[in-house]
């Protein structure tokens, strides 16, 4: 008979994977948040201070502005009023939709930087 002895360690595995992702996806909320700060009108600073990033559930990030007139920003206007003029260059409408497609464009990179120091 052969002395093979099973290990299985696919509950360790599934642990490691739950912190392994929810470090990823606090690093993407992070950077959601920093680049959607970036390129948020500014005027008095307002919309800019008034963001934060928080926990919704065990994978699952929010950021959120918490000005009353930041989706009408974020959407560049509303009804019949549009934002024609942003006095800081390099911010404008939709900073908070562009921050999020690039934090997607780049996941797999962060999550495989942070699956790489998971040990087994």
């Amino acid at each position: 008979m052969s002395d093979v002895k099973v290990v299985n360690k696919l509950p360790l595995f599934t642990s490691v994977s739950k912190v392994v992702l929810s470090h990823a996806l606090d690093e993407a909320g992070k950077d959601i948040l920093i680049n959607a700060r970036n390129r948020a009108p500014f005027k008095k600073g307002a919309l800019r201070r008034e963001s934060v990033l928080s926990v919704v559930g065990t994978h699952k990030r929010r950021v959120s502005f918490w000005v009353e007139y930041a989706r009408f920003q974020e959407m560049g206007g509303s009804g019949g009023r549009r934002v024609r003029n942003y006095t800081t260059s390099g911010t404008g409408a939709h900073f908070l939709e562009e921050a999020g497609k690039a934090a997607v464009t780049g996941f797999a990179a962060t999550l495989a930087k942070h699956a790489a120091r998971a040990r087994v």
